[in-house]
């Protein structure tokens, strides 16, 4: 346990100081920054709407977890990187970061999670059937959250991020469709893990492919 969390520590550091975090203007114009306040707690989302968006109209949520700190400028980074693609230009891209050191959300507990979940439902009119999507420690917080509340998703990516051994998958992951991505140069660490849990999701969700990204390592460029 201490080695790993050593390794997430470096991991961490790395992400935060040992990478090119800047981001253009032009892809930054982008995101608008939404505050929801719960009767818990108060969130700060970065959000992408579709083109024409109607606040009327319903739309499907796409949740993106950020890597690192998830502070503003590595959810911003996570969102060049990643979030940002055509595969969802019909959903509200909603990327929570945080505003408090002492916060991660890998580690928000059931009733944070559900909390989060539901000020975001609240706010946006949306449908059923979200995504979820994270990347490093954004990628075990996806199943963190897939793990409190799996019917509301219909999907899961990570790239990376590992299923806890603390989280039992029940019939109510049967549904689930999830794309399990890692890095060609990545840490053995993630690798391994990526494969484990792609072997140990196979017989219990819908689908579940495993994807090495060639030629990437842990953190994805723009």
């Amino acid at each position: 346990m201490k080695v790993y969390a050593l390794f997430c520590f470096i991991v961490l550091t790395h992400f935060v100081f040992g990478q090119d975090l800047t981001v253009s203007d032009v892809i930054l114009d982008e995101l608008k920054t939404v505050v929801i306040e719960t009767e818990k707690d108060t969130f700060i989302l970065c959000v992408h709407y579709p083109n024409g968006y109607n606040p009327q109209k319903s739309y499907k949520a796409f949740i993106g977890l950020s890597g690192g700190d998830q502070s503003l400028k590595v959810v911003n980074y996570c969102y060049a990187a990643w979030f940002r693609s055509g595969y969802f230009n019909k959903h509200i891209t909603i990327m929570p970061f945080v505003d408090r050191d002492t916060i991660n959300f890998k580690d928000f507990d059931s009733d944070q999670v559900t909390d989060l979940l539901n000020g975001i439902n609240e706010h946006f009119n949306l449908e059923a059937g979200w995504l979820i999507a994270g990347t490093s420690n954004g990628g075990n917080a996806a199943f963190n959250f897939v793990s409190v509340d799996p019917k509301r998703f219909e999907g899961l990516i990570v790239a990376p991020g590992m299923l806890s051994d603390s989280i039992e998958v029940n019939s109510d992951w049967s549904h689930l469709n999830m794309v399990l991505a890692y890095g060609q140069k990545d840490n053995k660490m993630w690798i391994d893990s990526a494969k484990k849990t792609g072997k140990q999701l196979k017989k219990l969700v819908n689908s579940v492919e495993v994807v090495e990204l060639v030629d990437q390592g842990h953190i994805l460029t723009i």
